[in-house]
């Protein structure tokens, strides 16, 4: 062979060629060998010990704004202290190490105690009985770990200058369940709690700052129960993955349109994949799918209108009465302010209030007789009163009425052998006359003449009874008599006296009497009322358009003359404008005179005994072209024109302000 007869030749050069060949093939064979054969069992293990994890990104919640762009929920960064537990492996181990040792100790001495007591060694069954099993060094580990996290909680405090409690419990939980995410030990710090952390703490001990989007009302409870609020809430949506492993805090929207709109302003969630060990602790991550934002929602709402009213029945009332108040646009449906009291604010339920705010909401929520969890101008249910005669006044002019006919109120009405009293002064009445003093003899007296039928009917056109479809999972319908009932045996004219007078087999919402007055301002036509505008993406997101809510969608027709709706508007405007009127004190002046009708009901317990009121002032204007109703209704009043109608004064004042202002420009309004 050629190779090896050059090999044999004396010649020290090839042959120390030839070794280093040998010596570099020996090399890479052994390598091969050592990683093939001997390492085999580490690289496997290496690989086993290690895999994914997803964690699931929220995507960040669309805002809820005023008609004019102003922000009324919002996202913010919320600034936690978190302990990162993967920083603090090192001394989990050097903590278990310890107590284990110490451990050791105590069972040498036992051992050697025991040993001593029997005058022997143990045997090895008897050793056994001091053994450590494997769930009592698994307590060690818990115990290690919390003693060490909990030392770190304490340090924090006082560097903080107040305590800060560890949840052994939630600490366990959020080590086994979700050790490559931080663990939150002070939520919502405040800029002072950041400054002294950043100063005084000197770091390596596992914690640090993290930022998560949590969700925020800028204005506190200003339009609360409208908006609603949000609860945590880290699951799936209907469109997205079900498998991660991890989730980072989330919301969803319970009631209001934060619940009406969950599915647009929710957003969709993003994919982030995370190595972790076998110990559950972080090696690297990756960002799969970036969350997609969620949409806008703008409402018909204007922020001065419903500040001036909630302003306004505070100042009237106090901040804890029982109400509600709605302001609607009486040619598009428009809600233009919508107030419940009291109010509920939305940041309660994300932790976005003081200790002591908190304390307060939570008497609030738990108080039966405050209930500020309900919406009381959707949600609750009332008897109209004196504000339900304008629609009797109506089905007895489509019946004949002569509004100029007389009659006469000697201070009651016998219906049957029942005698309904009326408050009203003596005398002869007309139907402006009537209207100005609600004079309970001259509305059971054309009622009856006209029928409970065509009262029913006409009932029906504004639809009492029925809810209006507002989105925001906060409405009921009310009730009212159906044709079939006042047509029954079991109808009787004292039931049909009950109707003209606003009480008896009937309820509303102040939203139903809104819809109803601005029928009557408009000249007859009952809209659906219409409380978001449109939805829109956010800024930033491309190839989606907005969606618009158009506005005036007719929902029923009142097929009446217009000299009807004439007659009935001068006959409320005396309301207010006469000095005898009960709803005087809702005058604004000539630019904005107010046609209206006050009313106080009975509310009468089992004993047939009355034990409240419900006082109301239902009105629109001006009086010329009608663009507005405002409905004002206070519970335990005592009686609509002192309790209703000064309220009813300033929401006219702001809305006659707002129309000799400029609206906001485009460029403000995207600011917000």
């Amino acid at each position: 062979m050629l190779i090896f007869d050059e090999l044999k030749r004396n010649d020290p050069q090839l042959r120390a060629v030839a070794a280093a060949l040998a010596a570099g093939l020996f090399i890479l064979l052994a390598g091969l060998w050592w990683v093939q054969i001997v390492s085999v069992r580490e690289y496997q293990s290496h690989l086993e010990i290690q895999s994914y994890r997803t964690i699931r990104i929220p995507a960040v919640r669309g805002r809820i704004m005023d008609r004019e762009g102003r922000v009324l929920a919002q996202n913010v960064s919320s600034y936690n202290i978190s302990l990162y537990l993967d920083d603090l492996r090192g001394q989990f181990r050097d903590a278990y190490r310890q107590l284990m040792r110490q451990e050791f100790a105590w069972q040498k001495q036992a051992i050697a105690a025991r040993e001593k007591q029997l005058g022997r060694s143990l045997t090895a069954a008897e050793r056994s009985a001091f053994q450590f099993s494997f769930p009592r060094r698994r307590q060690f580990e818990d115990f290690a770990r919390y003693r060490v996290a909990d030392g770190v909680a304490a340090q924090i405090g006082r560097e903080l200058g107040q305590p800060v409690p560890l949840d052994e419990k939630k600490f366990d939980r959020a080590y086994n369940q979700q050790r490559a995410l931080p663990f939150v030990l002070v939520r919502n710090a405040t800029p002072g709690q950041l400054a002294r952390f950043e100063e005084q703490n000197p770091g390596g001990n596992g914690a640090d700052v993290d930022v998560q989007s949590i969700r925020w009302y800028p204005f506190g409870d200003l339009a609360g129960h409208l908006l609603g609020y949000v609860q945590r809430d880290n699951s799936s949506t209907v469109d997205e993955s079900a498998s991660f492993n991890y989730r980072l805090p989330d919301y969803r929207g319970v009631v209001g349109i934060e619940g009406g709109f969950d599915d647009v302003l929710h957003g969709h969630a993003g994919d982030e994949s995370v190595l972790v060990n076998n110990l559950g602790y972080r090696e690297s991550e990756s960002l799969w799918d970036a969350p997609v934002p969620g949409h806008n929602v703008v409402l018909t709402i204007d922020l001065d209108i419903q500040r001036a009213a909630e302003e306004s029945l505070a100042a009237h009332q106090g901040p804890d009465a029982r109400a509600a108040i709605v302001v609607m646009n009486v040619h598009t449906g428009d809600i233009l302010a919508m107030v419940s009291s009291p109010t509920v604010n939305p940041n309660y339920f994300v932790g976005g209030l003081s200790p002591q705010e908190f304390q307060k909401q939570t008497a609030e929520m738990n108080d039966p007789e405050l209930r500020s969890a309900i919406n009381r101008a959707t949600q609750a249910i009332y008897a109209p009163g004196s504000i339900f005669k304008p629609i009797v006044a109506l089905a007895a002019l489509e019946d004949g009425l002569d509004p100029n006919a007389l009659v006469d109120n000697p201070g009651y009405v016998m219906v049957g052998r029942r005698r309904v009293g009326d408050l009203a002064p003596v005398g002869q009445y007309n139907l402006r006359r009537a209207i100005i003093f609600s004079c309970n003899t001259y509305f059971i007296t054309i009622g009856l003449r006209a029928g409970i039928q065509n009262i029913v009917r006409m009932a029906k056109k504004f639809h009492f009874g029925e809810r209006a479809g507002l989105p925001t999972r906060q409405e009921v319908a009310g009730s009212f008599p159906s044709l079939k009932e006042v047509n029954s045996p079991d109808w009787h004219d004292g039931d049909t006296a009950n109707i003209c007078i606003g009480q008896g087999q009937m309820s509303v919402t102040p939203l139903q009497i809104a819809v109803a007055y601005s029928a009557i301002a408009n000249g007859g036509t009952v809209l659906w009322p219409r409380l978001v505008e449109r939805i829109e993406p956010e800024q930033g997101v491309s190839g989606q358009a907005a969606t618009g809510f158009p506005p005036g969608l007719f929902r029923d027709r009142l097929d009446l003359p217009r000299r009807y709706f004439r007659i009935l508007h001068t006959a409320m405007l005396g309301e207010t404008e006469d000095p005898e009127g009960t709803g005087h004190a809702a005058v604004v002046g000539p630019a904005m005179r107010i046609c209206g009708k006050t009313g106080t009901a009975q509310v009468m317990n089992a004993q047939n005994r009355e034990i409240g009121r419900t006082t109301w002032f239902a009105s629109f204007a001006p009086y010329d072209h009608p663009r507005y109703a405002v409905v004002v209704m206070v519970e335990n009043g005592t009686y609509g024109g002192p309790t209703c109608a000064p309220i009813a004064h300033d929401i006219y004042e702001e809305l006659l302000k707002k129309e000799q202002t400029p609206p906001l420009t485009p460029a403000l309004t995207q600011r917000g």
